[in-house]
């Protein structure tokens, strides 16, 4: 085991040593230390007037560069290309550093040739050099520490080349491993110093007094000290030196390697009684990561080491434990919560409201893959009608609740069931059945029910007798899928080397866990179901897939999955009758040849220049100092809707997405005005978000949702109108869709003309303008703030442009 482990750690090391990024780090400070060497040896031979030593230092320096050179530039061609580095904060980190030490490493060479020529020492020559060449490979490691750590979040710039032609690749609808395409977005030490990995600047300052230490040593050899002040000095000097070199190293190990000991003496928990007077293992403070099941950050990192710490130290001195600090409260709060995290951080504190709603619904996007891999892999077909049907007929809605937490009902009888299972005896089980009626008992029934976040109190407890049981007798997430079933019809689910971000599971423990990731694990565990689960020796998901061609079998695919009663319940009914509704939903989806209509692309209101808000008004400060701008939203919102066209290739007019000046709507309808008049296929989409006041700041509002605008009457633009509103309705049914039907369609429209919106009454052409939620709603504000939310905004105006331009011209 030994050898195994020092072999993977030789391996480790190896392939870290091989990436290019460190062989240029190496070559440069290796080339560096033996070019200040010769040059030391150069000026050592030039004061002996050695004329033959003088050329072969020259000569030595010159090769020693120039294969630095070659092999930068050979390492650095085949690493980043002909198009240059990736990062374009590269030159600024390290072409300046290279010159800065360059010029300082010159400098102190020529220093260190002036005070040996002035005091014939060649010892203080020495000492100067190798202090100067220290500085040098100091400032270019920290610099090279700080642009690896703060600008490439860990990651090499080759790591970061590879994760952008993986998303590259995905956009253009190639498949992609979702591992190749995850990137980190923030610094992982960004809590510790200048954001760097624990003990790296203390070492740096070690390593500083040391050389410091060793310089004064060298330089020591060469004098002769006549006074008591000169000896005074020195040994001043040497004092300095060795009392902050030893209590850096006291500092840096000593504490770490006591507590090791602490913990080598502390093998056994102390034992004491519980509440019947039995003798149990204290338990520690949990090192494990929250329930959640998402990897702390740094700071959470720290903060649990640190309480561990605390711990450990308490329990040898004989103290009580500490409770938890506010802020460390606030910051397990918040790491219990928190998902991977989203490429741009929001302001305020809104995160877990954003992660626990939004961020785990799933997507018709998540259902598309999931399908495609079904049919490439296994030849089985389902179409987006049908698997929609039954996820809204047979889904309990929404698969987690407000809190984040997995939708759950705990059912008590099979609790008893599966304790019996795990070597329960029948005496044990019914003392248990005594003590806690409310979790344990024989027959099903609805009247233990708490529902809600209230049944994780019965489940909790049901863990406190046997966790295996309680997870297995609890239903779980979207499709209230019983945890048993990862013994029979969800046994494919199960992978014992599952890792901790894997779609699979490892064991029950990791299936409660990636239970709260999203709904797309529910639905994943759902396909695995039906395929396992049959009737009459078929597979439930037969009845359902295209080798019907359109012939489903709903009524044994009902009975199937909802049992004998289900004729009771008319799932059969609610099946066919959703299956409908959403064939007429996806028909949009069919390609057909473009025909013409073009989106004149208006973000509504101004953006930011050089930090200031270009409009008066349209923004929103809540009371925790979270601020959100229209026009800054609407501009990100067009930026990624363009990009989406421009995928897909589906031609459009910028008019104001990229400029961030508030142009007046006199100038837009201009523009889109002599559009129209050159090509009468050319549309307005205007997009904005909504306000329910005035105001600009406060505790916000309660308005709430998505509307579509038109001019008055019913013109083309309805229709185009009509079509947004099927695909709002569609891409967004946990948000309100605010319409008026009093003229037969779903737009809103003013009661009088004068009244309607300046770009939808001037514009010659169609036209339409879309309210993405209020921007002062709380709630909605979170959404739009996130990249995730603004990311599915744009792809449902990409929809709705898609489908215009399929369906439309003059």
């Amino acid at each position: 085991m030994k050898n195994s482990e020092d072999s993977t750690w030789l391996k480790r090391l190896t392939n870290r040593f091989s990436e290019r990024p460190t062989k240029i780090l190496l070559i440069q400070l290796g080339g560096t230390l033996l070019i200040a060497l010769f040059l030391i040896l150069l000026i050592a031979w030039g004061v002996k007037d050695d004329v033959r030593g003088v050329f072969i230092g020259i000569t030595l320096i010159a090769t020693v560069g120039t294969t630095m050179w070659l092999s930068i530039r050979h390492l650095r061609t085949s690493y980043l290309g002909t198009d240059g580095r990736p990062n374009p904060h590269h030159n600024f980190f390290f072409t300046g550093t290279r010159l800065l030490t360059i010029v300082l490493t010159l400098v102190g060479l020529v220093g260190a040739l002036l005070v040996y020529l002035h005091h014939e020492n060649l010892f203080q020559a020495l000492g100067l050099v190798v202090s100067v060449i220290w500085v040098a490979v100091f400032l270019r490691y920290f610099m090279w520490s700080v642009y690896h750590y703060n600008i490439n979040y860990g990651l090499t710039d080759e790591d970061w080349e590879k994760i952008e032609s993986a998303r590259k690749r995905e956009k253009m609808g190639f498949p992609v491993n979702p591992e190749d395409v995850k990137a980190p977005d923030k610094n992982p030490y960004r809590s510790q110093t200048f954001g760097l990995p624990p003990g790296t600047v203390r070492g740096m300052i070690a390593f500083t007094l040391l050389l410091g230490g060793l310089s004064l040593l060298i330089v020591s050899f060469g004098n002769e000290y006549y006074t008591g002040n000169q000896l005074a000095l020195i040994r001043q000097q040497f004092e300095f030196f060795e009392t902050a070199f030893l209590m850096m190293i006291a500092f840096y190990f000593g504490d770490k390697s006591l507590k090791y000991l602490q913990r080598r003496w502390t093998t056994n928990a102390p034992e004491v009684k519980d509440e019947e007077g039995n003798w149990i293992k204290s338990k520690q403070p949990s090192t494990r990561e929250p329930a959640t099941g998402f990897s702390t950050t740094g700071i959470e990192s720290d903060d649990q080491l640190l309480q561990l710490e605390n711990w450990e130290m308490d329990q040898l001195e004989g103290e009580p434990e500490p409770s938890p600090t506010p802020l460390t409260q606030v910051r397990n709060q918040l790491s219990e919560s928190a998902l991977s995290p989203l490429p741009v951080q929001l302001q305020g504190g809104f995160v877990q409201v954003r992660d626990n709603i939004h961020s785990k619904v799933l997507s018709d996007e998540e259902i598309k893959q999931a399908l495609t891999q079904l049919k490439e892999e296994e030849g089985i077909e389902l179409t987006m009608p049908v698997v929609r049907a039954v996820v809204e007929v047979e889904s309990s809605g929404q698969g987690h609740l407000p809190n984040g937490k997995p939708k759950i009902l705990f059912e008590g009888h099979r609790f008893s069931y599966w304790l019996k299972k795990q070597g329960f005896t029948e005496a044990e089980i019914k003392n248990w059945q005594r003590r806690h009626p409310s979790i344990v008992y024989s027959r099903w029934t609805t009247e233990h029910y708490l529902g809600g976040e209230d049944e994780y109190r019965r489940l909790e407890l049901a863990r406190t007798i046997d966790a295996k049981s309680a997870v297995y007798a609890t239903s779980w997430g979207l499709f209230q899928m019983l945890g048993e079933n990862l013994e029979h019809n969800l046994r494919e689910r199960v992978r014992k080397g599952a890792a901790q971000d894997d779609l699979y599971y490892r064991d029950y423990e990791d299936f409660e866990r990636k239970q709260e990731v999203s709904e797309y694990h529910h639905f994943l565990d759902f396909l695995a179901f039906i395929k396992t689960k049959q009737v009459d020796g078929t597979p439930l998901v037969d009845f359902i897939s295209e080798k019907n061609r359109g012939n489903y079998d709903w009524d044994r695919f009902a009975f199937g999955y909802n049992g004998s009663g289900y004729k009771r319940n008319q799932y059969d009914l609610k099946l066919r009758t959703a299956y409908r509704k959403y064939v007429e939903i996806y028909s949009g989806d069919k390609e057909e040849t473009p025909t013409g209509f073009i989106p004149i692309i208006d973000a509504g209101h101004g953006g930011m220049s050089d930090n200031q808000y270009n409009t008066q008004g349209k923004q929103y400060t809540f009371e925790d100092g979270t601020q959100i701008f229209e026009g800054v939203i609407n501009r990100k919102i067009g930026q990624q809707l363009i990009e989406l066209l421009d995928e897909a290739g589906i031609p459009y007019h910028n008019l104001t997405v990229d400029e961030e000046e508030d142009v007046s709507l006199t100038d837009r309808v201009n523009v889109a005005n002599q559009l129209y008049t050159r090509n009468q296929n050319y549309y307005l989409l205007s997009i904005h978000s909504n306000a329910a006041s005035n105001q600009t700041s406060g505790t916000g509002k309660n308005a709430s949702g998505f509307e579509v605008w038109t001019s008055v009457g019913q013109t083309t633009s309805d229709e185009l109108a009509t079509i947004a509103a099927k695909w709002y309705k569609r891409e967004f049914p946990e948000f309100k869709f605010r319409q008026d039907m009093t003229d037969g369609d779903e737009d809103k429209e003013k009661k009088h003309q004068s009244e309607t919106f300046y770009v939808l009454r001037k514009t010659r052409g169609s036209a339409f303008l879309v309210e993405n939620l209020f921007y002062d709603n709380r709630l909605e504000a979170e959404f739009l703030l996130s990249s995730q939310g603004q990311r599915r905004i744009a792809r449902c105006l990409f929809s709705i442009i898609r489908e215009i331009n399929q369906k439309f011209s003059v």
